[in-house]
């Protein structure tokens, strides 16, 4: 069983093949993924698709068993004041895994610093109310998204497409955190070449994989659309560095998915 523990099924450039999608994750072993929120329509987009893809025991259709998080991305924290009212209905929805993806992006600054920074303390408070995990969205702000995260120790973490490098990996286990990797595993480059040393040396408990699709698609498929179905390259290169088969591989992911998601 493979896991996809990111995707946006519920983005501009998937949606409208989202079944087509579905389907052929499935085939590709695809048995989970969560399909992630960044804003309040794409949170209730997410939570829909994942309801919709949740067929009856009977039905003659296969798919993955889909999960949904919801949370206003870094990107989108411009548009908003507070926490959305609806979010406190959706976290009660049977579907709905994880807060995110949330925090902090200084690469492109497509918010103020101080507008992202306010929205994701809000969306940290509100995690730590409704006690769900956190999906966090980390780019050139590692320094700022620790010190804020510091204060919020009883929340489980994980950091989606970990930016941190060697230099905040102890910091981030220290904190209990998980992190999850995607396409760049396969890329070439330094940063993927640190970014495979990294997950080399992170204790088995501590890792997750993912797509990010529509983005970040591994190598081979480097160019393309991403989708779930490409997760396979990322497990293939995964198992790759460290040293083990896929299939143990996959055990590891689905125990730690479970056991960080709640899934069971």
């Amino acid at each position: 069983m493979l896991i996809d523990s990111h995707c946006h099924i519920n983005s501009e450039e998937l949606r409208k093949d989202a079944q087509e999608i579905i389907r052929r994750s499935y085939e590709a072993n695809v048995k989970k993924l969560i399909i992630v929120g960044c804003d309040l329509d794409d949170s209730l987009e997410a939570v829909e698709l994942a309801h919709k893809f949740s067929l009856p025991p009977n039905s003659c259709l296969l798919t993955p068993t889909c999960y949904a998080s919801i949370g206003i991305h870094p990107h989108e924290a411009k548009r908003y004041e507070t926490i959305p009212e609806e979010f406190y209905k959706l976290v009660n929805d049977e579907k709905v895994v994880a807060v995110g993806e949330i925090g902090l992006d200084y690469h492109y600054d497509l918010s103020p610093r101080d507008v992202q920074k306010k929205i994701f303390e809000l969306q940290l408070n509100f995690a730590e109310e409704v006690n769900m995990p956190v999906i966090l969205h980390i780019r050139e702000a590692m320094d700022d998204a620790m010190k804020i995260l510091h204060a919020h120790k009883n929340l489980k973490l994980l950091f989606h497409c970990y930016a941190g490098g060697l230099k905040f990996l102890d910091e981030v286990l220290e904190m209990g955190g998980m992190c999850a990797f995607g396409g760049a595993l396969t890329w070439k480059g330094k940063g993927s070449e640190e970014l495979r040393e990294v997950f080399r040396i992170i204790p088995a408990d501590r890792i997750l994989l993912e797509t990010d699709c529509p983005y970040m698609a591994p190598v081979p498929m480097r160019g393309k659309t991403n989708e779930p179905a490409f997760i396979k390259f990322v497990y293939e290169r995964a198992a790759q560095e460290r040293n083990t088969s896929v299939e143990e591989l996959e055990k590891i992911i689905e125990n730690n998915f479970e056991n960080f998601f709640r899934t069971k």
